[in-house]
């Protein structure tokens, strides 16, 4: 078929007959060009996390230290944690011993005897740290003396009790 005498040029594919051929290794996505917009996907996705994800600073529960003018002291040991916590409607205050990431009531008597073991593994395990007692500043007097009889009993030799620095 032709047009005034010319004959149309014949399409094979993507080749039209009568055109010069691209050349794919010319092509400018090659190499790390290709790449690029997989990279930038990537520290968008990156970031999207960053952002999102909750931002922990330290985990736990805050224990009101009362206050000491002594600055030094043993920071390391087998760490026990005692909170007061009020009651709902009550006077009272209930009291929890934190030991190895387990939770003991005081006022439970088969809880403190597992407290009682779980003192004594821990003194069998690591014989030469001490015992640090973290305990909030409303704990009463008679808690604290029953955990030093548990932890003499343990086989704790000594008995840090924690506090933090007097405000100037």
């Amino acid at each position: 078929m032709s047009i005034r005498g010319h004959e149309a040029p014949r399409t094979v594919g993507w080749y039209v007959g009568g055109f010069r051929r691209y050349r794919p290794e010319n092509r400018l996505n090659r190499g790390l060009v290709s790449c690029a917009p997989w990279v930038n996907l990537a520290l968008l996705v990156a970031m999207y996390l960053y952002f999102l994800a909750p931002n922990v600073l330290q985990p736990g529960v805050a224990v009101q230290l009362p206050e000491s003018p002594f600055v030094d002291g043993r920071h390391y040991g087998h760490n026990l944690v005692i909170l007061s916590l009020p009651l709902a409607g009550q006077a009272e205050r209930e009291e929890i011993f934190f030991f190895d990431d387990t939770r003991y009531l005081a006022r439970d008597s088969g809880q403190l005897d597992s407290l009682r073991m779980a003192l004594a593994r821990a003194r069998a395990a690591q014989p030469g740290l001490p015992l640090v007692v973290e305990a909030d500043r409303m704990v009463r007097h008679e808690t604290l003396v029953r955990l030093y009889e548990m932890a003499g009993e343990a086989g704790f030799r000594e008995v840090n009790v924690a506090t933090r620095q007097a405000a100037k």
